[in-house]
């Protein structure tokens, strides 16, 4: 995983996760384009983060209604939020998940809209994600779009009626094993 945004360093997170500091316990946002994206390849994270007093939530861009090989539409999705909610309980986060349908997400102004506005009503210290160049196009499209909103998460003029947090988040990248253009080479790894 490796840090693509932000100020905070490595000693200032692990300060944070120890409750060092008086602004409370450490954030952790993990976005994924999928109800389960953020479960399957974040999910460990998100429980050793809150069993050690963190603050998770987990936000899909999606609503999960079409990635079923025999369920589709309104039914999936509610099927699929309830999955997503009964895992972030199990790990201690919460689920957010946004109105875009499943294998449509653009990366639009009004998506990177949302994805600030997400961003600062949490105030994270870290961001989980997927990297701009995965192969599935929601989930490309999520890194592009949280790496925009990173950009800008800070510029209070850019969605001006959220404000901006405190500081800006570090973002690390969920496991993957693509390999075109460029494979992921951490400079850490979470087991």
């Amino acid at each position: 995983m490796t840090q693509t945004a932000g100020r905070l360093s490595a000693v200032t997170v692990a300060s944070r996760a120890t409750g060092d500091t008086a602004s409370g316990p450490p954030r952790l946002l993990c976005i994924g384009a999928h109800p389960d994206d953020c479960e399957a390849k974040a999910g460990g994270l998100a429980a050793l983060w809150t069993a050690r007093g963190g603050v998770c939530r987990l936000l899909a861009m999606t609503d999960g209604s079409a990635g079923h090989q025999n369920m589709a539409g309104a039914a999936l999705a509610q099927r699929r939020a309830q999955e997503a909610s009964a895992a972030a309980a199990v790990v201690g986060a919460d689920s957010v998940i946004l109105d875009n349908p499943d294998g449509n997400l653009m990366p639009t102004l009004e998506n990177r809209h949302k994805v600030t506005r997400a961003i600062r009503e949490f105030a994270p210290d870290v961001i989980v994600t997927h990297r701009t160049n995965d192969y599935h196009p929601d989930h490309r499209y999520t890194g592009v779009l949280v790496q925009d909103s990173c950009y800008l998460v800070m510029v209070p003029n850019v969605v001006p009626t959220t404000p901006t947090p405190a500081r800006e988040p570090v973002v690390i990248f969920m496991y993957d094993r693509f390999s075109r253009p460029s494979e992921l080479r951490p400079d850490l790894v979470l087991d």
